[in-house]
């Protein structure tokens, strides 16, 4: 058996925002107990990470590391239709990728003490970002 939805996440800015617990609502409203999930996002200056939930800095420091090797309008950047951020944001999407695959126990997550799932926005301005959600 096979359950599938979309779920849409609101972003403002280039920004990080924990979705663990949203997906584990959701898999205690399914109830199916142990299993495999899949989610994908369905854009390509969006991401999602799974990294560390305990200490914010992290996010920043993350952050801070992207900025300095992916430079936001790069004069060699020829694809620059919708910002500076544009180009910048592709590659930050390739580099940390659009779906994750993570097993379920309990109808929660099986990550560690201070793991969590995270929606990357790589963008400025708001966006609504659609995510596709798979459980197996």
């Amino acid at each position: 058996m096979t359950n599938q939805f979309e779920l849409e996440v609101d972003t403002q800015d280039r920004s990080t925002i924990e979705i663990t617990n949203l997906i584990n609502q959701y898999l205690k409203d399914v109830n199916i107990g142990n299993g495999l999930l899949n989610i994908f996002v369905k854009h390509t200056s969006a991401s999602l990470v799974i990294t560390g939930n305990e200490d914010p800095n992290l996010l920043d420091d993350i952050e801070n590391y992207l900025q300095k090797t992916i430079i936001d309008g790069d004069p060699s950047y020829k694809h620059n239709n919708e910002g500076d951020f544009d180009t910048s944001g592709h590659i930050r999407t390739i580099l940390t990728g659009e779906s994750k695959t993570i097993p379920f126990i309990d109808n929660a997550l099986a990550f560690g003490q201070y793991q969590g799932l995270f929606l990357y926005e790589h963008r400025a301005g708001k966006n609504n970002r659609k995510l596709i959600i798979t459980i197996l």
